[in-house]
């Protein structure tokens, strides 16, 4: 039988509540521009289907994670900023202007920014670099996976 400590269980509960408020982010963003903004995101219309997967599941977690966790926390860490809050601002502000595909796209993902460095700094806390970078990426990818089954 495998042994799970409490520092796993913790983590592994933080995983799937912040899961749940991403895709519950993701719902509100998509209704409210459904309903009063109806605004194009069409940027990803000259790939495929498949291309786009890739792309979501795969390619993004893993290179935004490695740049707006990874390297941005270790970066402002450098800066001597010590501000748990302000950390994820920054980062979070980081984020979300890499999606700037309309302005309320914008919002939705520093919002999803947010419950994601929020997750990456609580696991780092709890385990260490590797494993946080490990559960962000797992985290981003299975919110992007969602999005590409049950939302797209």
């Amino acid at each position: 039988m495998i042994k799970v400590g409490l520092e796993s269980k913790k983590i592994l509960k933080y995983f799937f509540v912040f899961l749940f408020m991403k895709i519950i982010n993701g719902y509100i963003f998509n209704y409210l521009n459904v309903v009063f903004f109806k605004l194009n995101n069409d940027q990803f219309d000259k790939i495929s289907e498949n291309e786009f997967f890739y792309i979501a599941i795969f390619f993004a977690p893993l290179i935004e994670t490695l740049i707006f966790q990874l390297f941005l926390y270790r970066f402002l860490k450098l800066l001597k900023i010590k501000n748990t809050y302000i950390i994820i601002l920054i980062m979070s502000l980081a984020f979300s202007q890499a999606h700037w595909y309309h302005w309320l796209y914008v919002v939705a993902a520093f919002v999803n920014a947010l419950l994601l460095n929020t997750f990456y700094l609580k696991v780092y806390k709890l385990k260490n670099e590797f494993i946080a970078v490990l559960l962000t990426i797992i985290l981003h990818s299975s919110y992007n996976l969602y999005g590409c089954l049950f939302v797209r």
